[in-house]
């Protein structure tokens, strides 16, 4: 390790935090060296005797950085990285001193605090070695602020470097996708994450991307997309038939994007697979309620007004059988995510979200569930038989959740460090 550099320990853990790999900056043996700007401060200590304070800005930055081996971030970048660049603006520690302050707010969760400092790396010298790792570092914030606007072309600019080794270059087209999902610019957010996989095993064939953190953050943004198209399809107020057809199209997207989800899981990378199963979950419970909430078709012959609120009733608890497979994959589906995460120990926002929907999840499906069969009502016989006219799940719904999603939740391995993994939270709708 360097002198100047971070410790080991703090290192580790801001490179378990996601986003760009954090590298602690300090002036490399490849810069050009010169004499320090020495400041030499008069003052009187508590007896009242004049005392001399001398430093340079090497000095400073020794300081902050002993500072930060106690945890002291806020302490080392106010009373001394801020210092250093305040009085010694032209020292060669400007920029290891202003990337330093960002990476440990941004570590401490200081987001906002951050974004000043990477942008002073950048600005300063927007070609020099920090100037990279503070780029990629500011795509992660902006992209978890959900600053989209300001993150697309951001990244755009990062993308243009030539400097980007091949993980680097994948992580910026994983963050531009993620960008371009926020924007809502679902076809652009595709097109950009199935770029940025077929880049991922391009490279994989070498062995130049170690780590499938950034391949499972765009095989996300694309099931994502492909998840966002299936939930715009609305059921229409039609006749049974149309009804089927747009419910078919909704079903193949579904599915569709099951099967991304699923590759998603396959990346193993604990964070993006407790996020995937989650999705996988909560598409099921959104369908079930859009077709529970569909208009119902029309019966196919004619019956009185008075026998109408008979049909319709008949018609929704009918249709709530029918279509209570989709509940049964909801659950299963959490319940396999949890397990998941119990078995990683990956801290996730995604567990709370299961946790919380598995439950509601079980006494709707409880609810859902009649204990006997209903006493056939007044007017029952003169309202049209509903079944005829009830949508048609596919083949893969109506069965029990594939034992490939058990497999793949299986194979997930644990997170190498305890820590969030930040942007997948700022894409959930």
């Amino acid at each position: 390790m360097h002198k100047n550099a971070l410790p080991l320990a703090l290192a580790s853990l801001l490179a378990a935090c996601g986003g760009a790999t954090p590298r602690p900056a300090v002036p490399g043996a490849d810069d050009t060296l010169s004499m320090e700007e020495m400041r030499i401060v008069a003052g009187r200590d508590g007896e009242g005797a004049l005392v001399f304070d001398s430093y340079d800005a090497g000095q400073l930055f020794e300081r902050g950085t002993a500072l930060l081996n106690e945890g002291r971030c806020r302490d080392a970048v106010s009373d001394y990285y801020d210092r250093l660049v305040r009085e010694f603006p032209g020292s060669r520690y400007v920029s290891p001193a202003l990337y330093n302050s960002g990476l440990c707010l941004h570590e401490g969760g200081e987001l906002e605090a951050s974004i000043p400092y990477y942008q002073g790396v950048l600005e300063r010298a927007p070609t020099g070695r920090d100037a990279k790792h503070a780029g990629l570092q500011l795509a992660q914030v902006l992209v978890n602020l959900e600053r989209w606007e300001e993150a697309l072309p951001h990244v755009d600019r990062v993308l243009l470097r030539e400097d980007l080794e091949a993980p680097e270059r994948l992580e910026g087209l994983a963050r531009r996708a993620q960008a371009l999902l926020g924007l809502e610019r679902v076809d652009d957010a595709e097109r950009q994450a199935r770029d940025a996989l077929s880049y991922y095993r391009m490279q994989q064939r070498t062995g130049q991307i170690p780590e499938p953190y950034f391949a499972a953050a765009a095989n996300f943004v694309l099931a994502e997309a492909v998840r966002l198209r299936s939930e715009a399809i609305a059921l229409p107020a039609a006749d049974a038939q149309t009804q089927h057809e747009v419910l078919d199209q909704r079903a193949r997207l579904v599915l569709d994007a099951q099967r991304e989800y699923f590759n998603t899981i396959r990346h193993t990378d604990a964070h993006w697979a407790a996020a995937a199963g989650y999705r996988i979950g909560s598409m099921y419970d959104r369908l079930y309620h859009a077709l529970m909430e569909a208009p119902i078709p029309p019966p196919t012959r004619e019956i009185s007004d008075d026998t109408m609120p008979v049909y319709e009733e008949e018609y929704r608890a009918e249709l709530s059988r029918h279509i209570r497979p989709l509940l049964r994959h909801a659950i299963r589906y959490w319940e396999l995510t949890l397990l998941m995460v119990e078995r990683t120990g990956v801290q996730t926002e995604w567990a709370e979200r299961t946790q919380g929907e598995l439950e509601r999840m079980r006494a709707l499906l409880l609810d859902a569930t009649d204990p006997a069969e209903p006493e056939e009502e007044e007017g029952a016989e003169e309202a049209a038989d509903p079944q005829a006219r009830l949508p048609e799940l596919p083949a893969e719904m109506r069965r029990e959740p594939a034992l490939g999603a058990e497999v793949a939740l299986a194979a997930v391995q644990a997170a190498p460090e305890p820590g969030p993994r930040v942007g997948a939270l700022a894409l959930a709708r």
